[in-house]
């Protein structure tokens, strides 16, 4: 079974027990690593973007495991100007190019570095952004999702394959559990394959959004991505409803 996911510390830490055969109980994954989701997913299993899993969602069910939502912030805008006519994001950031299409209006989306500078919630804690003025959009999500976590990544299995999905989710939770019980050493070959000399800080962050709740998606989660669902479809964005 062929499993695609972002390349981002997060998921190498999540599925590191299914990617390096660490759990021979389950049956055999091949596990690819990708930056580019601009490409039809076309994988028995796609960890995505949150807004992506959206758009695809005509052709997947959702997994109850292996989710990352943030709680408390949403991606970090800094060094806003009053008059914006474009948004940096950069391009190892997977998820604000949506976010700003979707609750910053009139703004032209520009791959790279610079500012003002949109930065997803986990790389904003990576990285150093001192005396610069930040905007949440937390704030912005809270008018229509209230308290609700903020959807970052999710976890899809394709329709054909529903026959599957305990099992998956199921491969998963073990994966996370290795990652946990050996995080130390799974940490530290992260950090190294990555380029990430702060250990501690990566180690900080992994635990800010690899939790209890990517073992099992909480109805708060679900009601989360069916807001997320409801506002890309309010600003354009083709979607489908999301399967459970």
């Amino acid at each position: 079974m062929e499993i695609v996911f972002p390349d981002i510390p997060e998921y190498h830490f999540i599925l590191k027990g299914l990617y390096s055969d660490k759990l021979p109980s389950y049956p055999r994954f091949h596990c690819e690593a990708i930056t580019d989701f601009n490409r039809d997913i076309k994988a028995d299993v796609a960890f995505l973007p949150a807004p992506i899993a959206m758009m695809n969602a005509r052709d997947y069910v959702l997994l109850k495991s292996g989710n990352i939502f943030s709680y408390y912030s949403g991606p970090q805008l800094f060094s806003p100007l009053n008059e914006m006519k474009g948004v940096f994001v950069w391009e190892k950031d997977l998820v604000s190019e949506y976010y700003a299409k979707i609750f910053i209006k009139g703004v032209s989306i520009i791959k790279g570095q610079g500012y003002p500078a949109l930065v997803e919630p986990r790389i904003a804690m990576m990285t150093s952004q001192t005396g610069r003025e930040k905007i949440d959009l937390y704030g912005s999500w809270r008018t229509s999702a209230d308290n609700l976590p903020f959807p970052l990544y999710c976890g899809m299995i394709r329709s054909s394959a529903r026959g599957l999905k305990e099992l998956v989710e199921d491969a998963v939770k073990a994966s996370v559990k290795y990652a946990l019980d050996n995080s130390s050493e799974v940490i530290k070959e992260i950090a190294m394959a990555h380029s990430i000399e702060n250990f501690e800080l990566l180690k900080r962050v992994m635990f800010q959004f690899i939790n209890k709740n990517t073992f099992a998606i909480t109805e708060e989660e679900i009601e989360s991505l069916t807001t997320l669902n409801r506002e890309m479809e309010n600003k354009g964005f083709t979607v489908y409803k999301l399967k459970i």
